[in-house]
């Protein structure tokens, strides 16, 4: 990335003490291609200033394709942190709930970094470069590596490359020869989470088989400091119209995300790296309007999760010193979390009775606006009866399965099958609606990417 560039990203970082006037917006790399393609013209604007094309043709097409062709979708507004030093592998040893003294060169993994008190403060994919010089990929993680090297007696250094990689994601059951055609290199034989290096167009390319899916699919980090990150974009795309491959805007990236049992920040929990309820308020004001966040009726708290409430207790090492440990073996001695993460299918008569309201003289809330939330600070409350028994998060409709879905984190003892309601309030207007949920096993779509 140039030097402009990356000026243009402090300062986009830095919008809270920038006049609306002077904050800076940039594209992605990708941005020059997709721009050709955007029908919907509209751009996301994520991460202070990164703009990602919104939706291309249609966002249930785009879904669609993902399982039944390829998927070409930009993550490239994710932030990159590249740590290094000669005590970069030990840092990251005790930072992360996973060990990563096994870790290979050229192999990837999910790292969990916890908070003292065992629940997550950022969760993301760690990739190995060479021996001591690892990249780190997750929004959020170039603030919190940055203040535990701060006061770690680790000789690490850590800076944040948001600017200089992108981050595109092909995914679905017909990538690998699309990308294969596209880099003119065989992708056979390359396992899940492992990386190679290749260059196209003369810049350094990383290759991962990762994805956040559950189908086949590979991670395209590109040095951008050639201005080839656009280029690679449209090859992609225009060699796989052959294939059914559609680009994925930004309305269609998160159905994947629940279709695959992929708990995300914002939009299932919150992160715990502020140290306090008033920042932690701080943080999730960002994420709702000033009518919405006045009239949460559940302490932000409830959102906090550990590694164990969202599925993930075999990812953690736990017999390795870790920061957080102390507070995860706490809660895995008092008999686990209280709440878990699982699925639920929502019941097709009561929301389609939702959206018929709207069109009747009836008090109604709000239908939602499919595929809806992305982003926003929306967790329902969930009931039994009269009890709440936890929250609906992730709500979105699938057009694969033909269903409106959500994740949830409900009481641990609640069995499979068992019926829920989901007390549908879509803003903070006083409007509410029951709508039948089954709790189902996740993921919603068995995954295929180890294939």
């Amino acid at each position: 990335m140039t030097e402009n560039s990356r000026d243009l990203y402090r300062r986009a970082n830095d919008y809270r003490r920038t006049p609306f006037i002077d904050r800076p917006v940039f594209g992605s790399p990708g941005a020059p291609a997709q721009a050709a393609t955007n029908a919907s013209q509209i751009w996301a604007h994520l991460n202070a200033g990164y703009l990602t094309a919104y939706e291309y043709t249609h966002w249930q097409e785009e879904s669609l394709a993902l399982r039944s062709a390829a998927v070409i979708g930009d993550w490239s507004w994710l932030n990159k942190v590249r740590v290094t030093g000669p005590d970069a592998e030990a840092f990251l040893d005790w930072a992360s709930a996973k060990s990563v003294l096994r870790q290979q060169v050229g192999q990837a993994l999910f790292a969990p970094l916890l908070a003292e008190s065992g629940n997550i403060a950022v969760e993301g994919i760690l990739l190995k470069l060479d021996d001591n010089d690892y990249l780190y990929t997750q929004s959020g993680a170039q603030y919190w590596l940055k203040l535990l090297a701060e006061s770690s007696p680790h000789r690490v250094d850590i800076e944040d490359v948001t600017p200089d990689w992108t981050c595109f994601a092909v995914q679905g059951p017909r990538s690998r020869e699309v990308l294969e055609e596209v880099l003119g290199a065989s992708l056979d034989g390359m396992g899940f989470s492992r990386i190679r290096r290749l260059t196209y167009r003369g810049d350094d390319l990383i290759v991962q088989r990762q994805g956040v899916t559950g189908e086949l699919g590979y991670e395209l980090l590109l040095d951008t400091s050639g201005g080839n990150g656009h280029h690679l974009w449209a090859a992609v795309r225009d060699t796989g119209r052959a294939v059914g491959l559609r680009e994925l805007g930004f309305k269609a990236q998160m159905i994947g995300h629940t279709e695959s049992n992929i708990p995300t920040v914002i939009r299932d929990y919150l992160p715990d790296r502020f140290g306090g309820d008033d920042k932690l308020g701080k943080f999730a004001r960002l994420w709702a309007s000033a009518e919405d966040f006045a009239a949460i009726d559940y302490p932000l708290s409830d959102q906090l999760a550990t590694p164990d409430a969202l599925g993930w207790e075999k990812i953690v090492t736990i017999d390795h010193d870790f920061l957080g440990r102390e507070g995860l073996l706490r809660e895995r001695e008092a008999g686990g979390p209280a709440r878990r993460i699982r699925g639920l299918l929502w019941n097709a008569d009561d929301v389609a009775g939702l959206y018929a309201d709207q069109f009747r003289d009836v008090d109604a809330p709000a239908a939602p606006d499919l595929p809806w939330w992305q982003f926003r600070l929306r967790f329902l409350h969930v009931l039994q009866g009269s009890e709440k028994i936890g929250y609906a998060s992730s709500v979105t409709y699938s057009p694969t399965l033909r269903s409106m879905i959500s994740l949830s984190r409900l009481d641990s003892a609640l069995p499979d099958g068992a019926e829920v309601q989901v007390q549908w309030k879509p803003s903070h207007l006083p409007q509410t609606r029951a709508i039948r949920a089954t709790v189902v096993p996740l993921p919603f779509i068995p995954y295929r990417r180890h294939l």
